[in-house]
């Protein structure tokens, strides 16, 4: 494919408003149907940026979807709360007028985030469940980080299987305190309700640390009756999630828009 032009720059919520670049979608969803997609980065919440994350936005334009690539505050300066409210302030500000960045009138909304930012979506979704707006087609995340016990056999087997681990490193700076663990926005894979979510693709590589979250997590979604789908790809790259992610955004479009199948 050629090469995606350089990303346009947007400004998001109240002055001076969230940082945010624009990737325009090159793959037709159904129709006129299009799919605007909030992206947060990875980074374990204490780094990662826009441009280390570009590969990311423009796969997911290969996709299909619109997407914002959010540049989130970052802890420790920023801890849990800080990174969501920004992402959730994005996300309302898009719900408002998500014609104004597809052209469509008929625009579904979608969430999705690699690592720490697969955390945030997470979250998003439940935020977005609770408060009843802003409505969301799709969660998309890849190989997000969701619980801040690492005990899984895979974190163990990898990344936290000695004594330095900056996923460790990253939980800690993000939630500070153990109390906070404890909220569902901030672990969502320790809520105790998961029921009434937006469907959601989780993505993660064969033998990464966080695989085993991301099935955990797939897993407790259906037992309260969600629509999940986990897929365990040899690589979160665009020859073997391109085609999984379109077909995602496509069918999940055309059933928050009422769109023939």
């Amino acid at each position: 494919m050629d090469k995606i032009a350089s990303p346009a720059t947007l400004r998001l919520g109240p002055a001076p408003g969230l940082v945010a670049q624009v990737y325009t979608a090159r793959r037709p969803l159904d129709g006129d149907g299009r799919a605007l997609l909030l992206w947060l980065h990875g980074g374990c919440f204490t780094d990662g940026s826009l441009q280390a994350s570009r590969a990311r936005s423009e796969m997911l334009a290969d996709a299909g979807a619109d997407v914002v690539a959010l540049d989130y505050p970052l802890a420790p300066e920023h801890p849990f709360p800080s990174g969501l409210s920004a992402a959730f302030e994005a996300l309302q500000a898009l719900a408002a007028k998500p014609a104004r960045l597809t052209g469509s009138p008929h625009t579904a909304l979608f969430v999705a985030g690699e690592e720490a930012g697969g955390n945030l979506a997470a979250a998003l979704a439940l935020m977005a469940r609770d408060q009843h707006a802003p409505k969301l087609a799709g969660q998309l995340l890849i190989a997000p980080m969701l619980d801040p016990q690492l005990g899984s056999a895979s974190m163990r087997d990898g990344e936290c299987g000695g004594c330095e681990c900056h996923y460790a490193k990253g939980w800690q700076a993000y939630l500070g305190g153990s109390t906070r663990a404890d909220h569902p926005y901030a672990a969502p894979l320790n809520a105790s309700r998961l029921s009434g979510l937006a469907p959601a693709l989780i993505l993660s590589a064969a033998g990464h640390p966080l695989s085993d979250e991301s099935r955990r997590y797939a897993i407790a979604l259906r037992e309260q009756g969600g629509a999940a789908k986990e897929m365990t790809l040899p690589a979160v790259a665009p020859g073997y999630a391109l085609n999984p992610i379109h077909e995602f955004l496509r069918e999940a479009a055309r059933r928050a828009l009422s769109l023939p199948a």
